[in-house]
C-alpha cells in the first residue's frame, strides 16, 4: 500500500486552547484560589494539581508531535492524548455549574476563558486525537494501535488515575452520609466504616463551610438528596476521631476557598462568641505575668495575672481564652489599660455584660474586656479588639481559697489555660512571683527565699506546657488554726468567721464511676482498676457505666455491674476504646442508677474533656432542677482541656470538678477513699457574724479581707441551690455588691464613663479593688523603710547624746 504523505499545518489555535489556556488557567487558580474563593475548590490535594498540570504538558508534547507529522512515536502521544481527553471531560463535567457564568464573563477582559479552559482543552484534544489518526493513517500497520489501543489504555489509566485520587473523598462522604443517620444503628455502621475507610483529610474538609459539588462527583451524587452540614460533620468527625475538629490541623484549603495556613486559622467566625476554635493568625501571647500573696495560716490567698495580647496579622483580633481557676476561687477585680491608663471593670448580671461587650466591641469596635464562668472554676476571658501591629493589656485579679491537704499543709493550685485563640511564642514564658507569710516550696521549680520582711517569696518563670501540670502547684506551710477571722469592708458591721472541719459525706450509699470509653482514655485502665480497688471497700455498692462511642444503642450506654474485683479488670479488658465517646447518655444512665436508692449518692465521671457537645444536657438539668437532693457528679479529667458538657452544667453546685495535685491513680483513689468515709475531707465552713456577737477576735487568727468574697461566692451558690428564679436577682445583687464573676454574674471593661451610662453600668472605684504591690514597689517600701528607722535612729542618738553633754 502506498504510503499518504501528511503536510503539517500551524495548529496555532489548538496550541492555544489546549497548551496556553489550561496552563493560564491553573497558574491563577494555583496561586489566587479565584474559584475556590467564590464557587468550589477544583484543585483540593496535590495529586489533584498534578493531573491538571499534565494536560498542558501533554498537549505540548502532542502538538509538537503533529507539527512533525512523521508517523514515529505515535503509540506515546495516542495515549497522552486519550488520558488528556479523559480528565478535560472530567473537569467539564464539575466545571458544568458555572459554564454559564464563563460564558456571560467572556466579554469581561476574558476571565470568562479560565472557567471554559476545560472545553477548550477538551475541544483541543478531540481535534488532536483526529489529527494523530490522519498521520497514522500514512501507515496502515500503525493506525489500529492509535484509534483503538492507545485511546482505550489512555482513557482507562487516567480513569483508573482519577478514581484513586477520588476514592479517599468518595468513601468519606458516603460513610459520613451513614453517620449521620437518624437510625442508631446505621449511624454505628458509618462511624465504624470511616474509621476503617475514611480519609481524615475528607472527613476535616467537611467540617467547613462548603459550596458546589468540587470534584468528588460521584460522592456528590451520593449526597446531593441529604447534605451534610458543618455542625454534623464536626460531630461525626469527634467521633470517628476523638478529637474536636479544630484540636487538628486544618487543611491547606477548604471548600469555601479560604486558604488556612496549617497552624492557625484567617477568619475569626465567633467574634463575640463564646466559641473558641483554633488558633488565630497573628496573634500571639506577648508576655505573662502572675503575682500572688498569700495566707498559710488563713488559708486565703489573692492572685493577679496580667496578659499582654500581640496582633501582626492584617486585621483587629478578639482574644478568647478559656480558663481554669485553682479549685473554689473566684474573679474579683478586671483591668484593662486603656491608652497606658488601668481602667477597672463593671460588675453586673451576666446577660447585661455581654450585652454591653457585644455593643461596644463588635458593633463600636472599641477597648472592652469581658470575663464570664464557663463551668466549675472555669472562666472565659475574652477582649476585643487587639489592635492591628499593636497589642492589649489586661488584668484579672483572682481571689484563691488555698487547698487543705492536712492541717498543716496547704497547696496553692497555679490557673491555666484550658483553650485559646492565641498562640504562645517558644520564647514566652509566664513570670510568677509569689508571696507567703509561711513558708512554701515548688517541687516543680526553685525553692523560694525568705524576703528581708520576714516572708517567703519565690519569683521565676515557667512554661505554658508546665504550667498545667499538676506539680506546678506550690506547697505552704501552716500552724494549726481551725479559726480565723476577717473584716468585711463591704459591710463593715459585720466580719467573716471560717472554721476547718473534718467531714465525711453522709447517707451515701452507692458510687457510680462513668468512664469515658475515647481512644486516648485506653491507657488509664489499669490507674483506674488500681485506684478502686485500694479506695473503695469490698463491700460498697459500686457500679460501672462504659460510655459508648458509635451511637449504636439508643440508650447511649452499656450498663455494668461490678459482683467483684476481677470482673470489673475483664471489663476493661473487653471494652472498646476507640474514636471519641460521648458521654452524655452515660451520664444520664449513672445518674438513673445513682438515684435508685435514697440518700445523696456519688457520680465519678473519668474522662477526657470532650470538646463538642454531640446531644442535649437538658435532661441532666431537669433532673437536678427536680431534685435538690440528686446525686453529686465529680468530674474528673485525665488530660487538660476544655469540656463542653462541664460548660453546660455551669452553675449547678451538685457538679464539682476534682482538682487534680498528682498523678490519676493516687486522685481517683484519694476521691474515692474520701467519699466512702476512709479518709476524712478538710473543709473550709464561712459565716457572717456581727462584731458584737459571739466572737472572741482575740483568739481567733486573722486573715486577709478576701475571706469576705469567699463568703459571699458561696452564699451565691446556696441562694441558686433551689434553683428558683425569683431568688436569682438577690444572687446577682450580692455578687455584683462583693464585686464577683458568678455564674449569674460577669465582669466587663468598657472604653469610656458614656458607654458604662449607655449600658446601665457602674465600674468598680479603683480606690476598693483588691491589689497586689508590685515586687518592685514591695522592695522600695522595705528600703525606704529601713531608711526611715535609720533616720529616727540617728535623731533619737543625737537627742540622746545631747541630753548627756548639758
Amino acid at each position: 500500500m502506498e504510503e499518504q504523505v501528511y503536510r503539517p499545518k500551524s495548529h496555532w489555535f489548538l496550541f492555544f486552547a489546549g497548551v496556553i489556556l489550561p496552563a493560564i488557567s491553573i497558574t491563577v487558580e494555583a496561586s489566587t484560589h479565584i474559584c475556590a474563593q467564590e464557587f468550589f475548590d477544583p484543585l483540593p490535594s496535590t495529586w489533584h494539581l498534578l493531573i491538571v498540570v499534565f494536560v498542558p504538558l501533554a498537549q505540548l508534547q502532542v502538538w509538537f508531535a503533529i507539527r512533525r507529522g512523521s508517523p514515529e512515536g505515535l503509540r506515546l502521544a495516542g495515549f497522552v492524548n486519550a488520558a488528556v481527553i479523559a480528565i478535560s471531560f472530567f473537569y467539564s463535567i464539575v466545571y458544568l455549574p458555572i459554564l454559564p457564568i464563563g460564558v456571560l464573563a467572556v466579554a469581561f477582559v476574558g476571565l470568562g476563558l479560565l472557567p471554559l479552559a476545560p472545553y477548550f482543552s477538551l475541544v483541543a484534544a478531540i481535534v488532536m486525537r483526529y489529527k494523530l489518526t490522519q498521520i497514522a493513517a500514512t501507515r496502515a500497520n500503525k493506525a489500529f494501535s492509535v484509534k483503538v489501543a492507545g485511546l482505550l489504555v489512555g482513557i482507562g489509566v487516567a480513569i483508573t488515575a482519577i478514581g484513586l485520587i477520588e476514592l479517599p473523598a468518595t468513601l468519606t462522604r458516603i460513610g459520613l452520609q451513614k453517620a449521620a443517620s437518624l437510625s442508631p444503628q446505621t449511624r454505628a455502621e458509618g462511624i465504624r466504616f470511616l474509621r476503617r475507610y475514611g480519609s481524615n483529610d475528607a472527613l476535616l474538609r467537611s467540617c467547613y463551610n462548603q459550596t458546589g459539588s468540587a470534584t468528588d462527583l460521584l460522592g456528590y451524587v451520593f449526597s446531593i438528596e441529604n447534605p451534610i452540614t458543618p455542625e454534623e460533620a464536626r460531630k461525626v468527625y469527634y467521633r470517628v476521631t476523638g478529637e474536636s475538629f479544630d484540636a487538628s490541623a486544618p487543611p491547606e484549603r477548604i471548600g469555601g476557598g479560604r486558604i488556612v495556613p496549617q497552624e492557625t486559622f484567617d477568619f475569626d467566625s465567633d467574634q463575640g462568641g463564646t466559641e473558641i476554635r483554633g488558633k488565630l493568625r497573628g496573634l500571639s501571647l506577648g508576655s505573662s505575668q502572675i503575682t500572688a500573696t498569700v495566707d498559710g495560716n488563713g488559708a486565703v490567698g489573692y492572685m493577679e495575672w496580667t496578659m499582654v495580647f500581640q496582633n501582626q496579622s492584617k486585621g483587629q483580633r478578639e482574644a478568647r481564652a478559656e480558663v481554669q481557676l485553682p479549685p473554689g476561687a473566684v474573679v474579683s477585680r478586671l483591668t484593662l489599660w486603656v491608652n497606658g491608663e488601668p481602667r477597672e471593670a463593671a460588675f453586673a448580671g451576666r446577660g447585661k455584660v455581654r450585652q454591653a461587650y457585644q455593643q461596644v466591641a463588635i458593633r463600636q469596635r472599641r477597648d472592652p474586656v469581658l470575663v464570664t464562668t464557663a463551668g466549675r472554676d472555669r472562666v472565659l476571658v475574652q477582649c476585643f479588639p487587639v489592635p492591628i501591629s499593636g497589642e492589649m493589656k489586661i488584668r484579672v485579679g483572682i481571689t484563691i481559697p488555698l487547698l487543705l491537704e492536712d492541717h498543716r499543709t496547704t497547696a496553692l493550685i497555679m490557673p491555666h489555660f484550658l483553650s485559646r485563640n492565641f498562640r504562645i511564642p517558644d520564647g514566652v514564658q509566664h513570670s510568677v512571683w509569689v508571696e507567703s507569710t509561711n513558708e512554701m516550696k515548688w517541687n516543680h521549680l526553685y525553692d523560694p527565699e525568705q524576703s528581708p520582711n520576714g516572708a517567703f517569696a519565690y519569683s521565676g518563670a515557667i512554661a505554658d506546657s508546665e504550667l498545667s501540670q499538676y506539680e506546678s502547684s506550690i506547697k505552704i506551710t501552716r500552724n494549726t488554726f481551725d479559726q480565723m477571722w476577717s473584716e468585711n469592708r463591704f459591710e463593715p458591721n459585720f466580719v467573716i468567721k471560717q472554721t476547718i472541719t473534718e467531714q465525711t459525706p453522709t447517707h451515701l450509699q452507692r458510687i457510680v464511676i462513668v468512664v469515658d470509653t475515647s481512644e486516648s482514655m485506653s491507657k488509664w485502665g489499669p490507674d483506674i482498676v488500681s485506684a478502686i480497688n485500694t479506695g473503695v471497700p469490698d463491700d460498697f455498692d459500686l457500679k460501672l457505666v462504659f460510655a459508648e462511642t458509635d451511637g449504636a444503642y439508643a440508650g447511649g450506654a452499656t450498663e455494668m455491674y461490678v459482683a467483684d474485683r476481677n470482673e470489673m479488670w475483664h471489663s476493661f479488658q473487653s471494652a472498646e476504646f476507640s474514636g471519641g465517646a460521648d458521654n452524655v447518655p452515660a451520664l444520664r444512665k449513672a445518674w438513673a442508677l445513682a438515684a435508685e436508692k435514697p440518700g445523696n449518692n456519688a457520680i465519678v465521671w473519668i474522662h477526657n474533656p470532650q470538646g463538642l457537645l454531640l446531644g442535649s444536657v437538658d435532661e441532666l438539668k431537669q433532673h437536678w432542677d427536680q431534685g435538690v437532693y440528686g446525686p453529686t457528679l465529680y468530674s474528673l479529667q485525665t488530660t487538660n482541656g476544655t469540656d463542653e458538657i462541664m460548660k453546660q452544667l455551669d452553675g449547678f453546685n451538685e457538679v464539682k470538678s476534682v482538682t487534680r495535685t498528682a498523678d490519676l491513680a493516687h486522685d481517683l483513689q484519694s476521691l474515692l477513699a474520701r467519699l466512702t468515709g476512709k479518709e476524712k475531707t478538710l473543709q473550709m465552713v464561712r459565716t457572717v457574724v456581727k462584731r458584737d456577737e459571739n466572737l472572741d477576735l482575740a483568739k481567733v487568727i486573722k486573715t486577709s479581707d478576701h475571706l469576705a468574697r469567699l463568703w459571699a461566692n458561696d452564699e451565691v451558690a446556696r441562694i441558686l441551690a433551689p434553683r428558683d428564679a425569683s431568688l436569682e436577682d438577690e444572687a446577682v445583687t450580692l455578687a455584683a455588691h462583693y464585686q464577683l464573676v458568678t455564674p449569674v454574674t460577669g465582669a466587663v471593661v468598657l472604653e469610656t464613663e458614656q458607654q458604662y451610662r449607655a449600658n446601665g453600668l457602674e465600674p468598680v472605684d479603683a480606690g476598693i479593688v483588691p491589689t497586689i504591690p508590685e515586687p518592685e514597689m514591695v522592695v522600695l517600701l522595705i528600703v525606704a523603710g529601713a531608711f526611715f528607722i535609720w533616720i529616727a535612729y540617728m535623731k533619737y542618738r543625737k537627742s540622746g547624746s545631747g541630753r548627756c553633754t548639758v
